[in-house]
């Protein structure tokens, strides 16, 4: 979605071969040489039983990447509400919000603002980690209360060193629309511990869409990370971390910008591994942050003129998160089991002020800030992975939470006051491997209590409840790789948004089902075709109507050739038209605004391994400059100059990228 020059130096002064942990995982020290890998065409595919594993290092296609949501739209399945040019909200088939847990090096990240201008992957830079790990459906009770939806994860690997050793990772991005981005990361360490810096700058201004018109999406972000860890063996880790963004972002799709993204978190993290033969890692983590974001009407935008007076409005929500997790790992024989505990405290507060002048709005600065709702939750859980036979393993899992919400400014009197929710969460998954193929099936489980969000539209909201079945196959031989996995879920007292409803928010039964395939094809010497779909389909059983928010069937089709010095790629993107919607219902992200139209995009690229250093690379995405928007979307409020009101917001135009990768 951009005209982008990246430059990326790797200087490694001594090599160290890969460690591994107790569990036989690879602790992937910073000693690795970069190498310039071929560029994803949104087509990340699944690895392992319902899940799928992403490289945050290598670049993808369309290259937007400037915060979390950028990565993960390179998912089937996983489609992103756009409101602008950064901050889209991610939903996995059709479900985000809190559904869809998001944490960060295992602390919980959350927003603060009421209307969802900041979701967690606004906060989050996919460079400065090593791994995102996307688990589809209830198929894991590891990562947190409530996942009707699945959770992503994005990690970061501890580095033990044997020798001292020292790596420098830089990159600098400009492209169209404005387009600038500048990363740099350094990473050293020797026997005794190891000290990690990222540093990325991402800014951007007003894309065209299709049709010329200018879209109000400029954004500007910075964002750093550290960690300092301590290893006085390769068995016992002491882990400091911090990260800070900051950015402003403009928005399409209301009536205010977000002038201020602030983040601060900080974590500490004790891990002894091998123990005991049957204690193989214990785990004690403990996590802070703290989010400060403004909204208002006049820092981005001309302010607004109502009955011939200029009217500012500002509002600064702020949101306080405290996590902690103490997790063990048993050596049980035939059982690799984890048993842990967790707990996340949740405030948050806000602010506003407005009047005609700016003064008058910035005034917010000097206002008390009013409690508004608080969280508090505490999880068991017990996952186990019993293998059965060389071939054959049963992973299972059970999870019990009791979250306590408040509502701050309420009477002690009310019923709403003080809410206790109690949550059961489990599930049963079968894997067969045989030769080439890899056959599962699993029933999960996952009960959720009404977040922030959602309560502020109705207090009074019972929990729901997903009832899922997993299953799947994978496929690897020679030149013929491929995936397919489905789902039929039935949601009890599944939490609707209705905007026509008098609560605005209600409890409905829901059924779901679809599923994700893919295949990837070596059809000659250095010639690859490649193909995912994605599906899914949601039935609102109360009403009898299409579930709100349910993405329509999309197809990707890559044709590409690579002989290890030149590369060429052709992507095809087509995407259904929609006519299953359920109009003002959805979720907390968006909801439904009428039936969409399908489309055909395409998307070119080309790379040449230059030296063994040195790689160019260069595309096109939407190369036919298609005038085109996503169901999944927000309506477009907010249009600049004379451009008129389009309804949803359109996606980029033709826009052209080039990179250089250098390693060295």
């Amino acid at each position: 979605m951009k005209y982008q020059y990246l430059v990326s130096l790797s200087l490694p002064l001594l090599g160290v071969g890969t460690t591994y942990a107790s569990n036989n995982e690879p602790v992937y020290p910073a000693t690795t040489v970069a190498v310039a890998t071929p560029i994803t065409i949104t087509a990340s595919a699944l690895s392992a039983p319902g899940e799928v594993r992403l490289d945050p290092t290598n670049p993808v296609q369309p290259i937007p990447a400037a915060d979390g949501a950028g990565l993960l739209k390179t998912v089937p399945g996983i489609s992103i509400t756009r409101k602008g040019g950064m901050a889209g909200d991610p939903l996995l088939r059709g479900l985000g919000g809190s559904r869809l847990s998001i944490t960060s090096d295992n602390n919980y990240v959350l927003g603060g603002c009421p209307s969802r201008m900041d979701p967690p992957t606004a906060y989050l830079f996919p460079r400065s980690f090593d791994e995102v790990i996307v688990t589809k459906g209830p198929q894991t009770v590891t990562q947190g209360p409530g996942l009707v939806a699945g959770s992503v994860q994005f990690k970061r690997h501890p580095r033990y060193y044997s020798e001292p050793d020292f790596m420098l990772d830089a990159g600098m991005t400009t492209g169209s629309g404005d387009r600038f981005d500048a990363f740099a990361a350094l990473e050293a360490g020797n026997a005794l511990g190891y000290l990690r810096l990222n540093a990325n700058h991402n800014k951007a201004g007003n894309y065209k869409d299709g049709s010329g018109n200018r879209v109000n999406s400029a954004y500007d972000k910075n964002s750093q990370s550290l960690q300092l860890g301590l290893t006085p063996d390769d068995l016992s880790l002491i882990e400091l971390s911090y990260d800070r963004s900051r950015g402003e972002a403009a928005y399409a799709d209301r009536s205010m910008d977000g002038s201020k993204f602030d983040r601060d978190a900080w974590s500490i993290k004790l891990e002894r591994q091998a123990i005991t033969p049957w204690l193989g890692k214990l785990q004690l983590q403990y996590g802070h942050s703290e989010v400060d974001h403004v909204m208002d009407n006049y820092s981005l935008r001309p302010v607004p003129v109502m009955m011939g007076k200029p009217m500012y409005m500002a509002m600064n929500p702020d949101r306080t998160t405290d996590t902690a997790r103490l997790l063990a790992e048993l050596n049980l024989g035939a059982h690799q089991t984890q048993v842990g505990i967790d707990w996340m405290q949740d405030a948050h507060r806000g602010r506003m002020a407005s009047g005609m002048t700016q003064a008058d709005a910035d005034a917010y600065r000097q206002l008390p800030r009013q409690d508004n709702q608080s969280f508090e939750n505490i999880g068991v859980f017990v996952e186990n992975n019993w293998l059965l036979t060389d071939k054959q393993q049963l992973i299972s899992g059970v999870r019990l939470d009791k979250t306590e919400a408040r509502f701050e400014k309420l009477p002690a009197s009310s019923s709403l006051k003080e809410q206790d929710y109690y949550l059961h969460a489990g599930f049963v998954r079968l894997e067969h491997s045989l030769q080439d193929w890899t056959w599962y099936a699993g029933y999960g489980q996952a009960e959720r209590a009404p977040d922030f969000w959602e309560r502020n539209r109705n207090g009074a909201l019972e929990t729901e409840t997903n009832h899922q079945i997993d299953a799947g196959v994978l496929y690897r031989h020679g030149t013929l790789s491929g995936s397919v996995s489905v789902f039929a879920g039935y949601v009890d007292d599944f939490i609707l948004v209705d905007n026509y409803s008098a609560d605005k928010a209600r409890n409905v039964n829901a059924r779901r089902m679809g599923g994700e395939a893919e295949l990837n094809w070596r059809f000659a010497d250095n010639w690859t075709l490649g193909s995912n779909v994605s599906y899914t389909h949601g039935q609102n059983l109360s009403d009898d109507i299409a579930l709100g928010q349910t993405p329509p069937l999309e197809l990707n089709t890559t044709l590409g050739y690579d002989n290890g010095v030149q590369e060429v790629a052709l992507l095809m993107r087509n995407v259904a038209g929609q006519n299953r919607f359920a109009d003002g219902q959805g979720n907390i992200i968006g909801q439904d605004t009428g039936p969409s139209a399908g489309f055909t995009v395409f998307s070119l690229n080309a790379g040449w391994q230059i030296t063994p250093t040195v790689k160019l690379a260069t595309g096109v995405d939407n190369l036919l400059d298609k005038d085109y928007s996503e169901f999944i979307n927000k309506q477009e409020s907010y249009p600049l100059g004379d451009n008129p009101v389009t309804g949803r917001i359109s996606e980029p135009g033709r826009q052209w990228w080039a990179e250089v990768q250098i390693s060295l």
